[in-house]
């Protein structure tokens, strides 16, 4: 995935590199940017947001995806009925709750009514990682991820405060354990590899006492608790401070280090830009500068990234791997239409399949989350992603068997990517292949390709393939072909 030809970021000049990019006649803003925004900034453009993307501009573009409030809206709840029961232990069972949980973000991934906002709720899930498997009680996942989504694009000083009484983190990472007598160094020492500072910015001695100071953050029905009898009141040393320590005094020092702004930024750069290099700190100074002078507000270094020269340009595009979620998701926003255009696919159909591409939401498979990257890609996680893009194409037959199987019988649905062709009244192979190649591929379709899925839509035969089905073929073959997996 990387592009030959391309300087090392260390001979970049980082200020040109995230100053504003300016589109010009050479270098215009058009579909192919605009669908690389959307890809990042959220899960891929419908055709109207695609179009209206290209016309209003780059600048107008980005305002529009923050747009939403500094604190978003409190969502709905998901969970309904029971938890449920493990019919072989007898043991309570999260299974049904984390599935209703899954399928409504799925859904709100597919409306798109906050895509950058969701889009970073994933970020910060992979960040904090919490698994329900473990946890075990939905309602905390469920309280956990709205925390996540409500300081997505906040104050990152405050997020991490709560996350530090989440329930939810707190039973992950066995708090309860943590008492002055034995303190466990689980909270401790995540807080300061995974959470804010990063491998080789603290000591082991740094872990005990930061676990000494969180002792006594326990959780008691569902809630955050502060045991001040398990407490240890002595006195810390911590990074080079001396003092009685709490787990406040913990994460303030951990917010005054250098090493926080750099490690969160670099882990953003990662997300939004190229997975692919580890960038130098001298080349993420302006982010991570910018980041701690705003007092870790969140939007500051996510804006700059969005409207950076570095992002379009060749050191970014195409340099990522879809997650499952992003590639799922993504097609059904561009063709999980019905036939009167509108997306009708049912999120419950999704989860099977984002299961056996490697990505169970809420589920992360430990506490450093999904590895990413090329990691994705496997046989068995590409024969998934086929799998999936052909029921898509094809009228979600097997993907409404997934469906059935959370008792969604009453909401399967049929989608209908041939709806696009046929609102347009399109007969013409060439013109076929071209109206879907803008909506999948713009930018990225090779001419080799496009002639192949031409000669191959108009060669009917119709005692094999109708001129309906070499449509859904050739939709097919986009949404399998290597770039498309790249986001």
């Amino acid at each position: 995935m990387s592009k030959a030809g391309l300087l090392p970021l260390d001979k970049l000049d980082p200020v040109a590199e995230w100053a504003a990019w300016k589109p010009s006649a050479e270098q215009p803003w058009n579909a192919k940017w605009a669908a690389h925004l959307y890809r990042r900034g959220g899960f891929g453009a419908s055709r109207t947001e695609l179009r209206d993307a290209v016309d209003y501009g780059m600048e107008a573009t980005v305002k529009r995806l923050f747009d939403s409030p500094k604190e978003a809206i409190k969502r709905e709840t998901a969970i309904s009925g029971p938890m449920g029961t493990n019919p072989t232990t007898g043991m309570p069972d999260s299974s049904r709750h984390a599935a209703q949980l899954q399928a409504a973000w799925v859904q709100r991934m597919i409306t798109g009514i906050e895509p950058l906002r969701e889009k970073m709720s994933l970020f910060w899930h992979n960040h904090f990682a919490t698994s329900i498997k473990k946890v075990n009680n939905g309602e905390l996942m469920e309280k956990q991820g709205n925390l996540l989504f409500t300081h997505a694009l906040g104050s990152f000083r405050q997020m991490i405060r709560d996350m530090s009484r989440d329930p939810a983190m707190l039973v992950w990472l066995d708090s309860n354990q943590n008492v002055k007598s034995h303190p466990n160094e689980n909270y401790a020492r995540e807080v300061m590899e995974l959470f804010s500072l990063g491998v080789g910015n603290y000591k082991e001695k740094d872990i005990q006492e930061g676990a000494r100071a969180f002792t006594g953050w326990h959780t008691s029905d569902g809630k955050f608790t502060f045991v001040h009898g398990e407490h240890d009141t002595g006195p810390k040393t911590f990074l080079g401070q001396k003092g009685n320590f709490d787990g406040e005094d913990i994460l303030r020092i951990l917010l005054e280090q250098p090493a926080c702004a750099k490690f969160i930024s670099r882990k953003l750069y990662h997300f939004f830009v190229n997975e692919n290099v580890t960038p130098p700190d001298s080349f993420l100074a302006p982010l991570a500068d910018a980041f701690r002078k705003s007092d870790y507000d969140i939007t500051v270094p996510v804006q700059m990234i969005l409207l950076s020269k570095h992002f379009y340009s060749d050191h970014a595009y195409r340099q990522k791997v879809k997650w499952p979620v992003e590639y799922a998701v993504g097609a059904v926003r561009m063709i999980g239409v019905g036939r009167t255009g509108q997306i009708t696919v049912n999120s419950y159909s999704l989860l099977g399949t984002l299961e056996l591409m490697g990505q169970l939401l809420y589920a992360p498979p430990n506490v450093k989350g999904w590895e990413a990257g090329k990691a994705w890609l496997n046989t068995a996680t590409v024969l998934a992603r086929h799998n999936f893009a052909h029921s898509l194409v094809n009228g979600m037959g097997d993907l409404n068997e997934n469906a059935k199987k959370y008792n969604q019988q009453t909401f399967l649905t049929a989608a209908d990517p041939l709806a696009i062709m046929r609102g347009q009244e399109l007969t013409e192979p060439d013109r076929v292949v071209d109206l879907y190649a803008r909506l999948l591929l713009p930018g990225d379709f090779r001419p080799e390709v496009r002639s192949k899925l031409i000669n191959y839509i108009g060669d009917v035969d119709p005692e094999t393939r109708t001129f309906d089905q070499r449509c859904r073929d050739a939709i097919f073959v986009m949404l399998t072909l290597p770039e498309y997996q790249l986001n």
